[in-house]
């Protein structure tokens, strides 16, 4: 974050320093708003959509195969994780949205009949597979073949957390 300057983030949003400015008291203020739009995009609209199917083994189902597809958002995570090291305002955000998904997929598993203890070490299961899988499509994409490979990949993963 301090290697960007707000001239850089102006020009990259095609804005001028004082439409940037307008919206914006300073680059502190765009990661706050940054951080809360990841919350709400990656998380808090995610569960929204999931609790739209009324089966718990189909949200989880979803879930899991959602998270698991590569896309933009993965990269945001491990770049968001990546700063929490140097910027203290990224961990709490890191460590809230950390555990408002672990509490969602203990209820999942919860709602399949799995007793509480039970559910929580399969959701930590799950989101721990989830951050591995993260960081290995980022430093190690080949590790994880062709795009087909790794769609089968997913579908396995998927199969093993899901309970019988």
């Amino acid at each position: 974050m301090d290697s960007l300057s707000v001239e850089r983030l102006a020009r990259s949003l095609g804005v001028t320093k004082g439409g940037f400015y307008w919206h914006y008291k300073d680059r502190s203020d765009v990661l706050q708003a940054a951080l809360s739009r990841w919350e709400e995009w990656a998380t808090t609209r995610v569960i929204q959509r999931l609790e739209a199917l009324p089966d718990p083994r189909a949200r989880l189902r979803q879930l899991l195969e959602l998270t698991f597809e590569q896309g933009a958002h993965g990269r945001i995570e491990v770049a968001l994780v990546a700063g929490a090291s140097s910027d203290p305002r990224i961990q709490p955000v890191l460590a809230r949205v950390s555990q408002l998904r672990i509490a969602y997929v203990t209820r999942l598993y919860r709602a399949l009949g799995l007793p509480a203890r039970d559910a929580r070490r399969w959701a930590l299961q799950a989101y721990s597979t989830y951050v591995g899988l993260l960081h290995l499509s980022i430093a190690s994409p080949e590790s994880l073949g062709t795009s087909r490979a790794r769609t089968e990949y997913v579908q396995h993963v998927v199969r093993t957390l899901m309970p019988v």
